[in-house]
């Protein structure tokens, strides 16, 4: 009986020894790491109950309790004879002998294991266990371009479609379903429903699409209601008019488990920091041929680049790559060059050797020479890879449309002063022939700002890109025009200049301001260097900064030298110092600064291209399914025709440009105002979606769940804890009183 007691003690340190490993690894930030490790191997997870300094509180709690048992000894002093005294003085000897005074003490091992199994609760232990069926369950099905591919009889989408079909079936009556298809965003088909014709009427329904994949838009829809983040009970329940400092919630937020199938071949990029919490996900691929070097049945166009030689050459390159497990010893390129009509006029072919997936000759380039081709809007090029006999056509075929070069047009207001004309700033940069060849530019002096049919007209109309204000400005915001604009020493509307005694909305000068540092990623100050070294004479000082205002130069005290502040759609570049005084003398000798002049030059330059939309024939930026794409056009309305001929109608409305939401296609695409005509293609070049081999496992936030294996839904343990914990307590209660009955 005398082991009984030390054997409880190293029991009771052993039992400890778990939780403060999992506290340490919460406490050196190693928590998330360690669940995706315990639930891997013995299926259980934790999370902290209370705050991370009330559970550090808490793991003080036993040392305390021990000590406190030693400091139970107190002696009080008694006059006594001197034999008792040593025969007393013998037995404390032995009682405070630790295992001695310790041997028998049962209360200290109840009141121990008692806040063990406390603190066990706190720690949020949680038991991932199989859920045989759910009352609820959300059907993800990936309809993206990869999902198009054959090598799954007789599309990935249609097994994809029969397996949520199976799931429905198998569903009780009193089950709710819910069906959310996703590619690049994600749509919920239909809500929560019993009605499993329905369901199957919303499968049946999932149209295949060319566009990439994203997951992450699919969770956030799933979650919804089964990880809510708000109450609405709780939302109701709340008063009009909280005392401050004693707001509360009054109904807790509550979800439910759903049961989530994910149907998808995995071509999508991990999701991180997302939470399962509720949501069981089961990962289900495609039966495709799998390969342990990860290869597929496919070759694919992943970017097609056009030069001009000269003045009617044309150089076309397309990127061919190979992602097979097998070298491609000839495969065949056609290049095609097509009328307004989609007629082919002209074609070249030429042979390309590809490597295996993973090898450096995997992935070539193909060049093709067409002479004689001018700049025409009409003509477009088609370039296909020819007989391949891989698993996913979408990406056998890549188009391109020869640019033509858009020039800006530009209105300046500039003060006609003759000192100005000739030496290096604003008015010499637009005269320069470099200029020209990029914009239109008119000229007007501040005198007709007030004029409407130079300025406030067309001005409003939209009929130019980028207005330039230098030293002047509109009166008020509603004489801004309806285009980008670039203020130059002049605080914009509805900013005034300084001078005006009392006015809130005046800018203060500041004398001999100093470059501190500036952005390099803006469009309007790439490749600036030595900015620090400009020198400038006076600034001026806005009252304020609108909300999303880019501060694109700084200076000491908080002082914003140049400034991109958004008037949706538009921008308004505020420089806030001007290049010339009224005098026509410097007030900065930034374009004249030995070694960083020719920086103003690239400067002005940025501005007039970046906010003048300016755009050089054959380098539009690739457009890829589902992207916006803007045009530019006269007049108020656009038609764009799809390639497969459906027709949109587009409205300029407030915008200097149209925009066309509708590039679900893959092909060709013709806007059309009046007799003006303009093409654009639409091209997937997406190697993540070309690489259509099946991915055996799907990252969720720090869960990664493997195809074919449901994820365990967690069960919280923290409540036994606590009510084990209860238990003994009233068990050390039981012992008290036995020990005290008379």
């Amino acid at each position: 009986m005398r082991s009984l007691f030390p054997l409880g003690v190293v029991m009771l340190i052993v039992l400890a020894l778990p939780g403060v490993g999992v506290f340490a690894a919460d406490l050196l930030g190693y928590g998330a790491d360690l669940n995706a490790w315990l639930e891997s191997r013995v299926g259980v997870s934790h999370r902290l109950a209370v705050s991370l300094p009330a559970a550090i509180a808490l793991f003080c709690v036993p040392p305390a309790i021990v000590l406190l048992y030693f400091l139970r000894l107190r002696r009080t002093p008694v006059q006594v004879s001197s034999t008792f005294l040593w025969h007393k003085s013998i037995e404390d000897l032995h009682v405070n002998r630790l295992m001695q005074w310790l041997r028998r003490n049962v209360l200290l091992l109840l009141q121990l294991l008692a806040v063990l199994l406390l603190i066990y609760a706190v720690l949020g232990p949680r038991l991932h266990a199989a859920v045989d069926g759910g009352r609820y369950y959300i059907l993800l099905i990936d309809n993206s371009a990869s999902m198009s591919a054959t090598d799954v009889s007789p599309s990935r989408l249609a097994w994809a479609r029969a397996e949520a079909l199976r799931e429905i079936d198998a569903a009780t009556d009193t089950d709710s379903g819910m069906v959310i298809v996703f590619n690049r965003t994600a749509e919920i088909r239909q809500s929560y429903t019993t009605d499993r014709d329905l369901l199957r009427a919303a499968v049946a329904g999932i149209e295949p699409t060319s566009a990439s994949t994203r997951l992450d838009e699919a969770l956030n829809l799933a979650e919804s209601r089964a990880n809510p983040a708000r109450s609405t009970e709780n939302e109701a329940a709340r008063p009009d008019n909280p005392e401050p400092g004693k707001e509360r919630t009054y109904v807790p937020v509550e979800g439910f488990e759903a049961d989530v199938h994910l149907y998808s071949d995995g071509g999508f990029p991990p999701v991180p920091g997302f939470a399962l919490a509720n949501l069981n996900l089961n990962y289900h691929v495609p039966p495709a041929p799998r390969s342990e070097d990860g290869s597929s049945n496919n070759l694919a166009i992943l970017r097609l680049d056009a030069a001009r030689d000269d003045a009617t050459g044309l150089t076309v390159t397309a990127l061919v790559r190979n992602y097979r497990a097998t070298a491609v010893s000839e495969q065949s390129v056609r290049l095609e060059v097509l009328d307004a009509e989609d007629t082919v006029v002209r074609g070249y072919a030429q042979p390309i050797r590809l490597g295996p997936k993973g090898d450096a000759t995997a992935t070539r380039e193909v060049a093709f020479a067409i002479p004689d081709l001018p700049e025409a809007a009409g003509l477009a090029v088609r370039v296909r890879l020819v007989d391949t006999a891989d698993a996913l056509p979408l990406d056998d075929v890549g188009w391109l449309v020869p640019g033509v070069g858009r020039k800006a047009r530009v209105l300046a207001f500039l003060p006609d002063n003759p000192a100005e004309r000739d030496i290096p700033g604003l008015r010499r940069f637009l005269d320069l022939p470099s200029t020209r060849q990029i914009a239109d530019i008119t000229r007007f002096p501040p005198e007709r700002l007030t004029d409407p049919a130079a300025y406030l007209d067309p001005a409003r109309d939209g009929k130019y890109d980028l207005v330039i204000f230098d030293r002047c400005g509109p009166g008020s915001t509603a004489d801004l025009p309806r285009a980008n604009t670039f203020f130059v020493g002049y605080p914009p509307p509805p900013f005034h200049p300084a001078g005006t005694p009392g006015d809130p909305l005046a800018v203060r000068i500041v004398n001999n301001p100093r470059i501190t540092g500036w952005s390099t990623s803006h469009p309007v100050t790439r490749r600036l260097w030595g900015l620090h070294e400009v020198q400038i004479a006076d600034a001026f000082r806005l009252p304020s900064l609108p909300p999303k205002t880019e501060r694109l130069i700084e200076s000491a005290g908080n002082l914003v030298l140049l400034a991109a502040i958004p008037r949706p759609p538009f921008t308004d570049l505020v420089l806030s110092f001007p290049i010339h005084a009224a005098d026509g003398k410097y007030n900065t000798l930034w374009p004249v600064t030995p070694g960083v002049g020719p920086g103003f030059v690239i400067f002005l330059r940025n501005v007039v291209r970046s906010l003048g939309n300016v755009r050089d024939a054959l380098a539009d930026d690739v457009t890829r399914p589902g992207d916006p794409k803007h045009l530019w056009a006269d007049g108020a309305t656009l038609r764009v025709t799809t390639p497969s001929g459906r027709v949109e109608e587009l409205a300029r409305g407030s915008r200097a440009d149209f925009v066309s939401a509708d590039t679900q296609e893959l092909g060709l695409y013709t806007a059309a105002t009046g007799s003006t005509r303009q093409r654009f293609a639409v091209n997937l070049f997406d190697a993540q979606e070309s690489d259509i081999a099946p991915r055996a496992t799907a990252t969720v936030g720090s869960q990664t769940v493997a195809a074919g294996e449901p994820r365990r839904q967690p069960h919280d343990l923290w409540k036994l804890a606590v009510l084990g914990g209860l238990l003994v307590l009233l068990t050390e209660w039981w012992v008290y009183n036995k020990r005290v009955a008379v």
